[in-house]
């Protein structure tokens, strides 16, 4: 009997990565094989590339689908970080 037999639920991960000031993201792009996206964050890393070395229709629509996913991001950190500028206006130089 394997683990698999008595247990049909399937092993998963859950990764979380708090982004501070130490980050750094690029994607690395070469004239013959696929491209890999990294993030660096100090002491975390993560690298993105399609499966096999092989740019499929399903790793399109999931490059498409973390494109939005960011974009969506990005709108709601900006509309938070307009938020927090308006209620923590800079104060004004009293000399």
């Amino acid at each position: 009997m394997t683990s698999h037999d008595s247990h049909p639920r399937r092993s998963s991960t859950h990764l979380a990565l708090h982004i501070g000031t130490d980050w750094h993201a690029t994607c690395h792009t070469y004239p013959n094989r696929t491209p890999i996206l990294s993030v660096d964050a100090s002491l975390s890393m993560f690298s993105l590339s399609p499966a096999g070395g092989t740019v499929t229709a399903d790793h399109l629509q999931f490059a498409r689908t973390l494109r939005d996913a960011v974009t969506i991001y990005l709108a709601d950190c900006e509309r938070i970080a307009r938020a927090q500028q308006n209620e923590n206006p800079p104060t004004e130089n009293a000399a």
